[in-house]
């Protein structure tokens, strides 16, 4: 148990729902509620693997600041704005490029590798399709982008 002499120990980035109720003093059930309303953004991944970071934390806080000004929940969303949407990697989200090789088998790559990726990428999806015949034959000849 830390006395109140000793440094606090900083966040950690990836927390599960009771770990982020525990930390901001907020009910899951309220996390959730925030979640569905639009005030929090929903967590990283998804079932088990869904986890919280710092900036959930972060904004947990300023909404209970908020709330405790006695602010109704449209003028904290007004005053915060829309919160911005995780990745996983904790960054924007990605631009993928998506072959269609055969019914229910695809290649994705990120918009962002370099050009000689991105040729062995559409070469590949290429050969897939000459491999996997019939099944292929004349499926998914473009590419698509794909926000993730």
């Amino acid at each position: 148990m830390a006395g109140p002499d000793r440094a606090r120990e900083p966040e950690p980035d990836a927390m599960t729902i009771h770990q982020l109720a525990e930390r901001s003093g907020v009910p899951a059930r309220r996390i959730r509620f925030y979640i569905a309303q639009g005030l929090l953004p929903p967590p990283v991944g998804r079932g088990r693997a869904a986890h919280y970071r710092r900036a959930h934390l972060d904004r947990l806080r300023q909404i209970q600041v908020l709330r405790e000004a006695n602010l109704g929940l449209d003028e904290i969303r007004r005053r915060l704005g829309t919160p911005p949407v995780p990745s996983r990697e904790g960054t924007s989200p990605a631009v993928w490029r998506r072959w269609a090789v055969a019914p229910g088998v695809e290649l994705h790559v990120r918009e962002d590798v370099a050009p000689e990726a991105a040729r062995v990428a559409r070469a590949l999806a290429g050969v897939a399709r000459q491999l996997l015949g019939d099944d292929a034959d004349g499926y998914g000849e473009s590419d698509d982008e794909v926000t993730t």
